[in-house]
């Protein structure tokens, strides 16, 4: 059911995701497509030579999943 706000701007409301009659909430939904976006981009940087310049790579990466989560979400 869509929202409407003051300015007459539409703003859908997040649901749960049917999947083989499986109720999956949108958090795990988002958390599944950020994860995937996530192991291209950690290739990428891997292949460039980010994570040899990082002080903690395991720290630098979790903060970009957090990042790439983050803006998955405030992006839907």
């Amino acid at each position: 059911m869509p929202i409407t706000s003051h300015q007459g701007l539409i703003h859908p409301v997040l649901s749960e995701f049917s999947i083989a009659g499986i109720y999956l909430p949108p958090f795990f939904v988002y958390a599944c497509v950020a994860g995937l976006v996530f192991v291209v981009l950690r290739h990428l940087l891997a292949r460039l030579g980010v994570l040899r310049h990082a002080w903690h790579p395991a720290l630098f990466e979790f903060a970009l999943s957090v990042i790439l989560l983050s803006l998955l979400i405030l992006h839907v």
